[in-house]
């Protein structure tokens, strides 16, 4: 591993810069020297997992091949996806039948894609493309009538290494989860899904939009009663009566559900991020760009990023699991871009040449998502002040269409992104709303 990364960060990185005349030439800028100048040490190699460290394959994937995935904005949905882009191990992915503004940057070995008919196979429900009957979709007419290719099994990574769930767990047992949106609240959650080694979290009587995967040994997830044991409040379900004497036994006993044996917990060790370390960290503001990055705190499950040369009111927290982050030289081996440090004085603007007003912003990106794919003012950049507290990742298209629609897309009995185990121990539907 060390002979390893001595070679990544000894090697000189080309920086690739959008057509822009506002920008220097291409330049050489190289980890090595980088790292000398600002007297910094990279975060080891050994810190990030499979899914963050330099990939064993190369990106295979094509623009226009067809596949199914998850909806990031809601993880318990599996639709119709399209590559739109691909660049160095990274794709954006295209939900067919809906606009460019709902696409999203995932990782080419991201466990949330799946080749054509792997829902079929698995038993999920599958979102089909807007104008589609769902009772009529075929995946291979589709692929014919259209003139579309498939991507391939061998593209999709082989996640068997990584061992089988433990049969301890199973669908619809509880337990106490994370809030990952709101990290300080520990919430009674089902487990609304298994795939191959990953769970979905589900939070009794809330919508899916915060649910989330995760492995079985994640610090995000604790048996029941274990926020009693460690001194923590245990935030109850939405409307249950008298939620702060929350009571398990009552709970599981009016819900007809077992809770997960406490045994079968087994945490994973410290993330070993430490504050000044350096890595390479996907801009959560404009996630088409990876960008030279820096750890500036850490808690239990996450790191806070800084992203060198720019303002700290552009940093953020994000989990130390995360895909987005990687060690230094993976775009590089990749060929992924990378953004390096901001320098005011390495911008040269050309006389009479629009440009974004927002210092170190290059006019890449767009407020609105991949619909636009630059912008040349403060209206359209997703770092100026005006957008600063916009959502500028991913819009939710679901949001848009009616709750009549939502309700028929649901009626699979493998779909739980809306619904949850009322006290009855019957489901009932939830609305959406903040926590």
């Amino acid at each position: 591993v060390i002979i390893f990364l001595s070679l990544i960060v000894s090697r000189t990185v080309t920086v690739f810069s959008f057509p822009d005349p506002s920008v220097a030439a291409q330049e050489a800028w190289s980890w090595e020297q980088y790292l000398t100048e600002q007297k910094a040490i990279a975060a080891p190699v050994e810190l990030f997992s499979k899914d963050q460290s330099f990939p064993e394959h190369e990106n295979g994937f094509q623009v226009g091949m067809r596949l199914e995935g998850i909806d990031p904005r809601h993880p318990s949905v599996f639709c119709v996806l399209s590559v739109a882009e691909v660049c160095g191990y990274r794709l954006r992915l295209h939900f067919d039948g809906y606009l460019s503004c709902y696409d999203f940057w995932t990782n080419a070995g991201s466990p949330d894609i799946h080749p054509i008919g792997w829902c079929e196979k698995t038993k999920h429900e599958l979102h089909i493309p807007k104008g589609y009957r769902k009772d009529k979709f075929v995946w291979m007419d589709y692929l014919k009538a259209c003139k579309l290719q498939n991507a391939p099994k061998k593209l999709f990574r082989n996640r068997s290494s990584n061992g089988p769930m433990p049969k301890e767990f199973q669908v619809g047992m509880k337990l106490e989860a994370i809030d990952r949106k709101n990290p300080s609240l520990v919430c009674v959650a089902t487990i609304a899904d298994i795939v191959e080694d990953r769970l979905l979290v589900h939070f009794d009587n809330w919508d899916d939009s915060y649910d989330y995967w995760c492995d079985v040994n994640s610090p995000y997830v604790q048996p029941v009663g274990w926020c009693q044991e460690n001194g923590r409040t245990l935030i109850a379900p939405q409307g249950y009566p008298d939620p702060e004497n929350f009571s398990w036994t009552e709970y599981l006993e009016a819900t007809q559900t077992n809770a997960v044996p406490a045994k079968v917990f087994k945490m994973r060790p410290p993330h070993g991020f430490l504050p000044s370390m350096r890595l390479e960290a996907v801009d959560r503001r404009n996630p088409r760009l990876i960008r030279v990055a820096t750890v500036i705190d850490v808690d239990d499950q996450r790191v806070k990023v800084h992203f060198d040369g720019w303002d700290h009111k552009y940093d953020y927290w994000m989990d130390a699991d995360s895909p987005d982050i990687h060690p230094i030289g993976w775009c590089d081996v990749t060929g992924h871009p990378l953004e390096v440090p901001y320098r005011a004085n390495d911008v040269k603007i050309l006389p009479g040449q629009a440009v974004c007003p927002t210092p170190g912003c290059r006019g890449i990106g767009h407020i609105r998502g991949p619909r636009y794919s630059g912008h040349h003012s403060a209206f359209g950049c997703p770092y100026s002040d005006m957008n600063l507290k916009k959502e500028a990742t991913l819009h939710d298209r679901l949001r848009e269409q009616t709750q009549a629609h939502l309700e028929s897309d649901s009626s699979h009995s493998k779909s739980k992104n809306l619904c949850s185990l009322s006290f009855n121990g019957k489901h009932e539907k939830v609305n959406s709303q903040p926590r």
